[in-house]
């Protein structure tokens, strides 16, 4: 039976045959092919020549630019997470803001049957006013502000009304600190004062905090303290570290009587404040005891203490 092969049958073989995926039968009729065409042992030839290095640079070329595809996607990707953090970033600075202390602002709340308003600028020319928030509980309204750094959108004065939901408006608050009560307003003074309060002079932090709010280191400069809670009336001495000129002492002696009440009112066992200092003289101590205290209020003193509005009559008498 004769093997003569076709040139079409040999190079539809050829692949296969190249491979060594042919039988023993067909490869003996294919080499019989081959031994007499030139054109299909070229075409072999061909086959079994390896890859040329001239196809390594597409190849390369093909690797780099789906490189920077990838690169470009990472960076557009990256790209997107930041403009989304800044917006993010922003809307937390610009809308929603920081809480500010209201008290510190040029500040008037006013309060009209169940509205409460409250209207203003803020005392810092670099800052606008994010929001302002109010919440009630037992008819007490408080008031939150919140500020972010001066933008087109913001403005540095305000006024926003609430309407309480039910029942009369008994305070109105600002951070823990009551800024009207009683039907007139609290000063700052008075509110911090009246949030001071403590009931044991031995509390010598809380004690501070009710200095502070008086302003004693504001007037008197640094000062030390010392407690006397051995017995009863229990007295705090002030002692000042900045010399009292002999011209300004009838008026220091003054602010000390007045400091004197409002410390005597926020602290519950307070029976006395002393003032230690030196003048040209020498070393002088001016006591103040409860009973003064209350004789230069007009009230027994402790009864101030009860509410931010006899906090706020107690100053509005001594100072």
């Amino acid at each position: 039976m004769s093997r003569h092969l076709e040139c079409e049958i040999v190079r539809d073989l050829l692949p296969s045959y190249a491979d060594g995926q042919t039988s023993d039968v067909t490869n003996a009729a294919v080499e019989e092919h081959l031994s007499g065409c030139a054109d299909c042992r070229e075409m072999l030839r061909r086959m079994r020549e390896p890859e040329t290095a001239a196809a390594v640079p597409e190849e390369i070329d093909y690797l780099k630019k789906v490189k920077r595809s990838g690169r470009r996607a990472v960076w557009i990707a990256a790209a997107g997470t930041l403009l989304t953090a800044l917006l993010a970033a922003a809307l937390l600075v610009f809308a929603y803001g920081h809480a500010s202390d209201l008290n510190a602002q040029a500040a008037e709340v006013r309060v009209e049957g169940s509205t409460v308003r409250v209207s203003g600028s803020l005392v810092s020319s670099g800052e606008g006013v994010a929001r302002i928030t109010f919440s009630e509980q037992d008819g007490t309204v408080d008031i939150r502000l919140f500020t972010a750094p001066t933008a087109p959108f913001n403005r540095g004065s305000f006024d926003r009304a609430y309407t309480v939901r039910s029942g009369p408006v008994k305070a109105v608050t600002s951070g823990g600190i009551v800024i009207w009560e009683n039907g007139e307003p609290i000063s700052r003074e008075a509110g911090r004062l009246y949030a001071a309060k403590n009931p044991y002079v031995g509390n010598m932090p809380a004690n501070r905090k009710a200095a502070d709010a008086v302003g004693v280191s504001e007037q008197f400069g640094p000062y030390t303290n010392e407690l006397q809670t051995a017995q009863e009336p229990y007295g705090w001495t002030i002692i000042l570290e900045r010399t009292v000129e002999v011209s300004q002492e009838t008026r220091a002696r003054q602010r000390m009587l007045s400091d004197s009440c409002l410390l005597i009112a926020a602290v519950g066992n307070l029976g006395s404040v002393a003032w230690r200092y030196e003048t040209a003289a020498g070393l002088q101590e001016y006591t103040v005891s409860q009973e003064e205290a209350s004789r230069a209020a007009g009230a027994q003193i402790k009864s101030f203490a009860e509410s931010a509005s006899g906090m706020q009559a107690l100053l509005n008498a001594v100072r």
